[in-house]
């Protein structure tokens, strides 16, 4: 994910989700799998032009015993001051005992040509971690390269050579390199040398490499390189480079299946079952006889007992320990947990087999095998046909972390090793209810409670919140829950059933607002909806909306439902109910409901995301765009306010409520205007002018508009501009008549020469939650038979 974990995207607050960081590393980094990746170029957060160039070069020499040596030169442009302090100290991991690292040479290149060289003293190593993750990555180094006197127009200039002493597999060779268009490469050339009796694969993904193959003596030599490509910067929430740009791939590795064996072969002997283990396992099932119920008891025991701890030294980084060793220290990393679980379930006779993983945005798993994308471990449980991940210890048994779904996966089992598929998300697995109940006293005070509840992945967000609320004190959690949804006031939590690993999760909580709540006799005003913790419908399932989006992007299936009740004081003004709304797209359904019952208000919104898989091409941003728009209006929506105030309840509460069709049917849809325009030919006209003002004149937001029947004959333009609103003069806004007005504008412009009938279908959604359909019948003329053709009167 770009910048916020999924966890703290779909936890509703800023607060929270800077409390998630210390307790969601239930997950193996890359490198606890991935055999560490030479030195590289280091990105920059790019702007609208690239503030640096790249220019790169490197030679692999590959020996027979599949040991190599790698030589590279980076050159770093510097064409903006933004580019200097991220680029001038240049870092450089490397696993001492596994590979060398050596600099032969670092200068900064004045923009004469004079060289200014890089000092020893300015070339450190040190230890690569820092804090507790230290004593665990022991051998994890790091080379930081201070280069000096660098300014705008300099070219940074290293040359590094690493040997490359053992892999991660013995005996075996790989390498991967990706070349995303976010990082301003000028050229890439990458020389391969290996001995023509290694079965050596060399693989160009994508479009701009090319692989030149030459033979010399016993030597065959691959040479790489990068077609120059533009520049662009990385989309927000896109898949992973890897299933998209041009990647280099070098193994020795003829397919994941044999990855698997060799990864078998050093992992399953670690998952014996010893006599401690067998009487672990009968503790923990104790008086359960059912064989699922013995697995849920596990994986609990897991999640609650063994926390997880990054163990990379030397071949640790791919190969777990004992689960004997596991279970006397009680924490472990990924594959560590997975193989003391592994071990729990022989013990108990059930079979499960060690899943590696992507766990990112990666979608596939590209040849020939490298550990590129590989970076998690999980289990699968063939007897259930489920798979369980005992690092999400938020998690209820066999419920995933959201990156885990529809994933290409390499198995691994005493049998052997196969590929297969993680299961897609299901709308009827993952869901949040939402339910709020408010107060408004006579003098505008407002009390409340929430009660929010979640399965599948909204139910390990709500237990991680859970836990974030319990370390900073429920009082302290509410009162800046609140003021983050800008209604300060006081409250607390009940935390429920969170510290269970058991769906659904509930979690309540009571709250009093600060301000009172100023109603007026006609006007409108904004309702509070509650004090809940997650996110509101519409939000993190489909990720967030990027115009022009050209990369698939990660999405999520889900239901969010919402629920608020609001019950006035006698003698309140009481609101007017919205109009139901149904918004069917192809990826999502969107329902809301508005009645009054008595003093009541009831609102209903539900949000169901359908799609199939957790890839979503490019073009579906296009499709749900203006659709989550008119979502996130509907759920903001401000209410008009003018009814009757009583002085107490009436005997038979009268029922108010938007028309709305049965309840097996769909909301009935909002009412269609008619309106005609006459357009003269092959000339652009306005067709009309939407606004909607406040009392005071002003605009705080705009209509929105939806195309529902685009026009066949011409093209129709939807902008903001300005104009002169219509109001009568019984209406009091019709001081705004004097002065232009922000809105919406129409504008159509018919195909060349045509003459004849065409007609335009908009539905139009105003801030104050009403709804329209106005279809236009267009008329376009001859210029010569248009004596006039008036401007249209504008509409609200």
């Amino acid at each position: 994910m770009n910048t916020l974990t999924w966890k703290q995207r779909i936890a509703g607050t800023v607060m929270l989700a800077g409390l998630l960081a210390p307790i969601i590393g239930a997950l193996c980094s890359t490198s606890a799998l991935a055999q560490a990746q030479p030195p590289g170029p280091v990105p920059v957060t790019p702007g609208p032009q690239a503030p640096y160039t790249l220019t790169y070069a490197t030679r692999f020499t590959v020996r027979a015993d599949k040991t190599a040596t790698q030589i590279s030169t980076v050159r770093y442009k510097i064409l903006a001051p933004g580019a200097i302090q991220p680029l001038s100290q240049q870092r450089l991991s490397y696993v001492e005992g596994m590979e060398r690292l050596e600099t032969l040479e670092a200068y900064t290149e004045k923009a004469d040509g004079t060289k200014v060289p890089v000092q020893p003293a300015s070339i450190i190593t040190r230890d690569g971690a820092s804090g507790s993750v230290a004593t665990y990555t022991r051998d994890l180094k790091e080379r930081i390269i201070i280069f000096p006197n660098v300014e705008v127009g300099d070219t940074l200039v290293m040359t590094n050579k690493e040997e490359m002493l053992r892999g991660l597999f013995p005996g075996q060779f790989y390498y991967a390199d990706t070349f995303p268009r976010s990082i301003p490469l000028a050229s890439a050339r990458i020389v391969v040398e290996a001995p023509k009796t290694l079965d050596l694969h060399v693989k160009t993904l994508g479009t701009g490499l090319t692989d030149q193959i030459e033979e010399s003596g016993a030597i065959r030599r691959h040479i790489v390189t990068l077609a120059a490509r533009p520049y662009v910067p990385e989309e927000p929430g896109a898949v992973s480079p890897l299933d998209r740009e041009p990647t280099l791939l070098i193994s020795t590795f003829k397919s994941y299946q044999e990855m698997g064996l060799a990864y078998r072969a050093a992992a399953l002997p670690k998952a014996a079952v010893t006599p401690e283990i067998v009487s672990l396992a009968n503790e923990i099932t104790k008086g359960i006889e059912n064989k699922k119920a013995q697995a849920i008891a596990i994986d609990a025991w897991m999640k609650k007992n063994i926390r997880y701890v990054a163990v990379y030294l030397s071949l640790g980084r791919v190969i777990p320990n004992d689960a004997s060793a596991v279970l006397r220290n009680k924490f472990g990393d990924c594959k560590d947990k997975a193989t003391l679980m592994s071990a729990l379930l022989a013990a108990k006779g059930i079979a499960s087999e060690e899943v590696l993983i992507n766990l990112g945005n990666a979608y596939t798993l590209p040849e020939p095998p490298t550990m590129a994308v590989l970076n998690h471990a999980i289990l699968y449980l063939p007897e259930l046909d489920l798979y369980a991940d005992p690092t999400v210890t938020q998690s209820a048994f066999g419920v995933l972390a959201p990156e885990a779904y529809d994933k290409p996966v390499v198995r691994v089992s005493a049998a052997g090793a196969t590929l297969a598929r993680t299961p897609a998300m299901t709308a009827q697995q993952h869901t949040y209810r939402v339910r709020t109940v408010i107060d408004v006293a006579a003098d505008g005070a407002v009390s409340g409670r929430t009660e929010e509840s979640g399965t599948g992945v909204f139910g390990i967000v709500l237990r991680s919140v859970a836990g974030a609320v319990q370390n900073l004190g429920s009082e302290t959690a509410a009162q800046r829950q609140l003021q983050s949804l800008n209604t300060p006031g006081t409250g607390r939590y009940e935390l429920g059933n969170s510290a269970e690993a058991m769906d659904p999760v509930t979690i309540r909580n009571a709250f009093n607002l600060q301000e009172r709540l100023r109603l007026p006799s006609s006007g409108v005003a904004y309702i509070p909806h509650g004090m809940p913790l997650l996110v509101r419908p519409g939000n993190f399932l489909l990720g967030n909306r990027l115009s022009g989006r050209k990369s698939a992007f990660p999405c999520y299936a889900g239901q969010q439902t919402e629920d608020i009740e609001v019950t006035f004081a006698p003698g309140l003004p009481m609101p007017m109910p919205l109009m139901s709304r149904a918004i069917n797209n192809p990826a999502f359904t969107y329902r809301s409901s508005y009645r009054v019952e008595g003093r009541t208000l009831k609102m209903h919104r539900e949000f169901i995301s359908r799609v199939s898989g957790q890839t979503c091409p490019a073009e579906l941003e296009t499709q749900i765009t203006e659709d989550i728009k008119l979502v996130a209006l509907n759920m903001n929506n401000v209410f008009n306010f003018g009814g009757v105030a009583s002085a107490a309840p009436a005997k038979q509460p009268q029922v108010v409520e938007a028309p709305r069709a049965a309840p097996s049917a769909a909301p009935k849809q909002p009412q269609t205007q008619e309106a005609t325009r006459v357009v003269p030919s092959d000339q652009k006209r306005r067709i009309d002018f939407i606004y909607w003002l406040e009392p005071d004149c002003s605009t705080p937001e705009l209509p929105v508009l939806r195309v529902v029947e685009q026009p066949r004959s011409g093209k129709l333009a939807v902008e903001r501009g300005t104009g002169f609103t219509n109001f009568p003069q019984t209406n009091p806004r019709s001081e705004c008549n004097r002065r232009k007005s922000e809105g919406v504008t129409l504008v159509f412009e018919p195909n060349p020469h045509f003459v004849g009938i065409d007609s335009i279908t908009v539905e139009i959604l105003y801030p104050s939650g009403s709804a329209v359909k106005r279809h236009y019948a267009i008329e376009v003329k001859a210029v010569e038979s248009v004596s006039s053709v008036p401007n249209p009167t504008p509409t609200n």
